[in-house]
């Protein structure tokens, strides 16, 4: 829980600071490669093969599951880690870039959204609920827009598809 509330704190932090997530239509939802927080899911370049992420809507909220391979779960974790790090230095006062899905996030922070993270013995559950309609809106609406974006990210390339 602490991990997950440190590296909110500081998405939080960097919004505020930045002026909010009004552009997040421009970034790319997500930014492997770019992202100061994604990016340490690249680290091991096979992770990624072997984790799963849904995403659902819940009546007040959505739910976030992550699954990951046990042989990768060591690095999941430690991504995990380095994801807290880079929270760590925001708060600090360090700027770092962001995908939209980061931004998106941080900006359900600031509107208030009660957070539940657990660690799981195969990956992490992570629960987001508000008692806001509006917020519980735009949390669907982070929700049907991380789940169509993970759809397109995992898609094969077209030579992988023959």
């Amino acid at each position: 829980m602490k991990t997950v509330m440190t590296i909110c704190f500081a998405v939080v932090l960097l919004l505020s600071a930045a002026g909010g997530a009004a552009d997040v239509g421009e970034k790319p939802w997500f930014d492997l490669e770019n992202c100061g927080f994604c990016k340490h899911l690249l680290e091991d370049p096979e992770l990624l093969d072997h984790c799963t992420w849904e995403h659902h809507n819940i009546a007040n909220g959505m739910v976030s599951v992550t699954t990951v391979e046990k042989d990768y779960l060591p690095s999941y974790r430690a991504a995990m880690v380095k994801m807290e790090e880079v929270g760590k230095k925001m708060e600090e006062g360090e700027m770092v870039p962001m995908c939209g899905m980061c931004t998106a996030m941080g900006a359900l922070m600031m509107k208030g959204v009660k957070w539940e993270y657990l660690k799981t013995q195969h990956g992490d559950v992570m629960i987001m609920t508000s008692d806001s309609p509006e917020v519980v809106a735009d949390l669907h609406a982070f929700t049907d827009k991380t789940t169509t974006e993970l759809a397109k990210m995992m898609e094969p390339a077209p030579a992988e598809k023959e």
